[in-house]
C-alpha cells in the first residue's frame, strides 16, 4: 500500500512538475532572450546618440571657429538646441559668446548642416526611452522577475527634459 502511494505521488510529479519544469525553462531563455535584446538595443542608441552629439559639436566647432574648451559650455546649450525650435536665439548669442569674430549671417548654414543630426539625435533619443520603458515593464511582469538573470535597469539619463515630448519631466 505504502509503495502505490509512493509511486502515486512520484508520478504525480513527474505528470506536474516535469511539464511546469519544461514551461519554465523554456520561458526563462525567452525571457532572458529579449532581455539581452533589449540591453543590447540600447546599447547601440547610446552609441549612435554620443556620436551624433560629438558630430553635431564638430560641425558648430568647425563652422562657428570655436575652441575645445567651449564644448563645456556647448554641454548647457545643446538641450536647448534639442528642445526649441533652430530659430532660436539662444545658440546664437553662446555661439557670439565664444567667438565674437563669427558672423551672424553664417547662423543659418551653421543651422542647416546641423539639422539632420538635431532630428536624428532626437528621433534615437525617443526609441531609448522606449527601449528602457519595454525593459522596465518585461522585468515587471511576474515570470520575468522570477526567471531574468540580469536584474540592473537599463541606465540612460536624456540630454533634454521636455514636457511636451515625453510627458513628464525626467
Amino acid at each position: 500500500m505504502i509503495t502505490i502511494i509512493i509511486y502515486i505521488i512520484a508520478l504525480l510529479i513527474v505528470f506536474i512538475g516535469l511539464p511546469f519544469g519544461i514551461v519554465m525553462a523554456i520561458s526563462s531563455g525567452v525571457y532572458n532572450k529579449k532581455e539581452r535584446e533589449l540591453r543590447n538595443e540600447a546599447e547601440a542608441h547610446r552609441k549612435i546618440l554620443e556620436s551624433t552629439y560629438d558630430h553635431i559639436w564638430s560641425e558648430i566647432k568647425h563652422h562657428c571657429g570655436l575652441s575645445e574648451e567651449h564644448r563645456r559650455s556647448f554641454n548647457n546649450v545643446y538641450p536647448n538646441l534639442l528642445d526649441r525650435d533652430m530659430d532660436d536665439d539662444t545658440m546664437l548669442n553662446w555661439i557670439l559668446d565664444c567667438n565674437i569674430d563669427f558672423d551672424p549671417e553664417e547662423y543659418p548654414v551653421v543651422l542647416e548642416n546641423i539639422e539632420e543630426d538635431r532630428k536624428k539625435f532626437v528621433a534615437h533619443q525617443r526609441r531609448m526611452m522606449t527601449i528602457i520603458r519595454e525593459h522596465r515593464d518585461l522585468m515587471q511582469k511576474r515570470l520575468g522577475r522570477m526567471v531574468i538573470k540580469n536584474k540592473s535597469a537599463i541606465r540612460y539619463v536624456p540630454i533634454e527634459t521636455n514636457r511636451d515630448r515625453w510627458g513628464k519631466t525626467l
